[in-house]
């Protein structure tokens, strides 16, 4: 199952040119995304951080022109990719100006009760979800900046070769563990977990990562209530076939998370 939450938005996205030039138009996007490519493109790109160019936007519309990034990447690229790692530790290290527009991300019980309601879960895999429910908070309360969304579906190679990273209308502040949980497929398991968080501390030798793991692991079961919150309010045909997978694959998979937690 695919993590891309901004994909399951409404905001419509098609290639067309702008001057003979081809390009990615998205309308209407979030204030955060608006924002962000006037505001905040412009610095990432002096640090490092490769993002789209913008070739023009209009307020009134909210729509933004974007350069077209040709190739696609996998999520093996995404999960092995060293390039991939250190865009997203620049992120992570770049200072916070609050000027900037931001989503607020929380974990809302509305949008847990309403996962449930959907899954249908056996009665041990919903204690276990309103259990991890309660350590949500160390996601959201850290003030290091983050995409908010880097599964593959928003990441792009360019000609040279470069790898891009191109829909923010999640930029937040937050755990850096919201940003790598979606560079494993599917749920992952524990070793998973310990496995890119070694490796984000590699990029970043100051990182705990034994509590980033878990963080990571945490993180997994957020995007699952995230995932199905704007699948049903944007009434998207997919809904029905996630709720078959997480039903079929998050029994097991709580019962070690709750293991891996302690």
């Amino acid at each position: 199952m695919s993590d891309c939450l901004a994909k399951m938005g409404a905001a419509r996205v098609r290639r067309t040119s702008f001057h003979g030039i081809e390009c990615i138009e998205k309308s209407p996007s979030s204030i955060v995304e608006f924002q962000f490519y006037q505001y905040v493109a412009p610095a990432f790109r002096t640090a490092g951080i490769a993002i789209p160019e913008l070739l023009a936007c209009d307020a009134e519309t909210q729509t933004l022109t974007l350069e077209y990034i040709p190739h696609a990447m996998s999520q093996h690229e995404l999960a092995e990719r060293r390039d991939v790692l250190t865009t997203i530790t620049r992120i992570h290290q770049y200072p916070v100006d609050k000027q900037w527009a931001f989503k607020n991300h929380h974990w809302m019980q509305n949008k847990t009760t309403n996962a449930l309601d959907l899954l249908k879960l056996p009665s041990e895999s919903v204690a276990i979800v309103l259990d991890i429910e309660k350590y949500g908070s160390c996601l959201f309360s850290p003030q290091t900046l983050i995409s908010g969304d880097t599964n593959a579906g928003n990441w792009g190679i360019r000609e040279q070769g470069d790898v891009v990273l191109y829909d923010w209308e999640r930029f937040s502040t937050g755990s850096p563990a919201i940003d790598l949980a979606p560079l494993i497929k599917g749920m992952g398991n524990i070793s998973d977990y310990i496995h890119i968080a070694k490796r984000y501390q590699e990029v970043s030798p100051s990182t705990d990562a034994a509590a980033l793991a878990q963080e990571i692991a945490i993180c997994k079961l957020w995007i699952v209530t995230e995932v199905l919150d704007i699948l049903s309010r944007n009434h998207k045909a997919d809904l029905s076939k996630y709720i078959d997978w997480y039903r079929s694959h998050l029994p097991t998979w709580l019962t070690q998370l709750r293991q891996f937690l302690g």
